[in-house]
């Protein structure tokens, strides 16, 4: 066993009691900081992660649950359609391919770290490399994140693109707004149905 010593004979009790909170503080904020990087790594149990983990042994873990979190924002949050995970071999970076809508043409979103730094040429090679449906993209998406922030979207073109028109516009925020009914509809449906379980059950 490890002696801790004890405090010297003149050390004065306030002084004791401040060294020993000190010490505790410490040992909390560290505590709390480990827990609360186990939990951003809980999310390396979800099947979804752990399938492609497995499916790209070459592709980094981090990367991996970064490009992740933006699957789940993408579906979950954002709403979109047919999301996967995706990864480049020549890349050597993960990434999502998703719809914003259902008849929209699929986009390729790519995870970027905050302090992360792109060059042009690393720019060109996205464009050059990346395929969706088979085809070369003329656009793509940086997801800027970090395991712990917000994520903001950045859409990248080759070369200047011209604004969309009104009308398109308009009609994205109705699928928007069409998409957010359905599914406060879909909720609701759930809501209603376990009530009725719930009181079919306390009858019986």
């Amino acid at each position: 066993m490890v002696s801790l010593g004890t405090p010297p004979r003149c050390m004065h009790p306030l002084r004791l009691l401040y060294a020993i909170l000190a010490t505790t503080s410490l040992l909390s904020v560290l505590l709390l900081k480990a827990m609360e990087d186990l939990d951003v790594r809980e999310n390396l149990r979800h099947p979804i992660l752990d399938d492609f983990v497995l499916q790209y042994p070459n592709c980094d873990e981090d990367a991996a649950l970064k490009a992740f979190l933006i699957y789940q924002d993408l579906t979950e949050v954002k709403g979109w359609w047919f999301t996967e995970l995706a990864y480049s071999e020549i890349l050597d970076r993960p990434y999502v391919l998703g719809q914003v809508t259902r008849y929209e043409q699929r986009q390729a979103v790519f995870p970027v770290g905050v302090d992360e730094r792109l060059s042009l040429n690393e720019f060109q090679q996205y464009f050059s490399r990346i395929f969706v449906d088979e085809e070369p993209i003329d656009s793509f998406i940086l997801a800027v994140n970090e395991l712990d922030t917000t994520v903001v979207y950045y859409k990248m073109t080759a070369g200047l693109a011209p604004p969309e028109p009104p009308e398109t516009v308009f009609e994205q925020r109705a699928e928007r707004n069409r998409q957010m009914n359905r599914k406060r509809v879909h909720v609701a449906s759930c809501v209603r149905q376990a009530r009725e379980r719930l009181t079919k059950d306390g009858a019986s």
